[in-house]
């Protein structure tokens, strides 16, 4: 009934609703670093390099830099986002997952970069986890996990690149990467072992380098690291994007954001359409992106399908001539500096195009959104 509905809207349209999906700033690390089972737990124990460098913010949480880049990147899109939010005043509808804090540091540090801090947002965990939708068990995790590894082949010199990986971070008390069997689960971690450490390590090297520190000890240089994440957006292809952990994760996001572009930002505005803003995870970008089969081929400097922080899904929809075309980029900054500059790449569909009509959206959406994790708020009264 909830797609039936959408296919209704996407009938009749606003002239233009834009929606980005958002991850959030450059954080720091969680503690212990790993989680799921991994052990030792501690990233330090595969390196001899000693404990990370205080992240100046308690675990988790915006570093001070990264606070600093999400406050540029509105800078950088405050004519963009200006221009897509309708006739004046406007309507930016911004959603956050209120179980982060800082997913609400991002979206109130980008506000105030737009110069926008006096627009509400709302915090709605739900939105992103739906409590209610059925939780998968662990055999049908492992059942993603395994069906994801006969689908996505390893990048080339994988071991060897772990290998490397390894050499650079030192000898440290546990095992070297490459000689850690990786081993399918059906817990909070899909896919433990070696990979998830080094996937883990390539993370937190991302995180240091937007936080201003130095990455694994001042051992890695940013083209080393761009290249080593590849390993990264591997090992989360595996982990995180099996059809079933996807339906689960993401059908409640996808319908939200279904319904602001069919109906301008929620329905808000609907003869001029208006803009919405989802502050949330990279699970829910690599989610969308797997459930609507979306993927940017490149992101220069990074590789395919990166979800650096602070990276967005832009969907667009315009209407013309009758139709509504629906066209999806991938925003994203740069750490070299904190300026927060943005760029753009077309995130292409299964057409291997970046737009596709409205209806045919919601026809892909209709065949995975899993509908018993979808509650849609009741339409505005405008």
């Amino acid at each position: 009934m909830v797609l039936v509905l959408l296919l209704i809207a996407a009938a009749s349209p606003p002239s233009s609703s834009t929606v980005y999906i958002m991850r959030h700033c450059a954080r720091s690390t969680y503690l212990p670093d790993l989680y799921g089972g991994q052990r030792p737990a501690y990233l330090a124990n595969y390196s001899d390099g000693g404990d990370l460098p205080d992240w100046g913010v308690a675990p988790t949480l915006c570093t001070a830099r990264g606070r600093r880049i999400i406050q540029g990147q509105g800078r950088s899109l405050r004519g963009e986002i200006l221009g897509r939010m309708g006739p004046a005043p406007g309507r930016l509808k911004v959603t956050y997952d209120a179980g982060s804090t800082r997913d609400n540091t991002t979206a109130e540090d980008l506000l105030a970069g737009l110069g926008l801090p006096s627009i509400a947002r709302v915090g709605d965990a739900a939105v992103f986890d739906p409590p209610w939708c059925p939780q998968l068990t662990a055999a049908a995790k492992e059942r993603a996990v395994r069906a994801r590894l006969k689908a996505v082949p390893p990048p080339a010199r994988y071991e060897g690149r772990l290998a490397a990986l390894q050499a650079l971070l030192g000898r440290g008390v546990a095992p070297p990467l490459q000689s850690i069997p990786d081993v399918v689960a059906g817990g909070a971690v899909g896919w433990l072992g070696g990979s998830f450490v080094a996937s883990s390590w390539i993370e937190a090297m991302l995180l240091q380098f937007g936080a201003g520190l130095p990455m694994a000890y001042g051992r890695v240089a940013p083209p080393q690291l761009y290249e080593m994440l590849e390993l990264h957006v591997y090992y989360r292809a595996i982990a995180d994007r099996g059809l079933s952990i996807e339906r689960r994760g993401e059908s409640n996001l996808l319908a939200h954001v279904l319904r602001d572009l069919a109906s301008g930002a929620g329905g808000a505005s609907p003869q001029g359409g208006g803009a919405s803003l989802y502050v949330g995870h990279d699970t829910n970008l690599d989610g969308l992106s797997a459930l609507l089969g979306l993927g940017w081929p490149a992101a220069p400097p990074y590789p395919a399908n990166t979800t650096v922080p602070g990276g967005m899904l832009r969907l667009t929809a315009t209407a013309a001539g009758g139709a509504t075309a629906v066209c999806a980029s991938f925003l994203y900054t740069r750490f070299e500096d904190a300026s927060g500059g943005m760029a753009e790449v077309d995130a292409l569909f299964p057409t291997g195009k970046p737009c596709i009509s409205l209806v045919q959206l919601t026809q892909l959406a209709a065949a995975v959104v899993d509908k018993r994790c979808v509650r849609l708020p009741a339409p505005s009264a405008s």
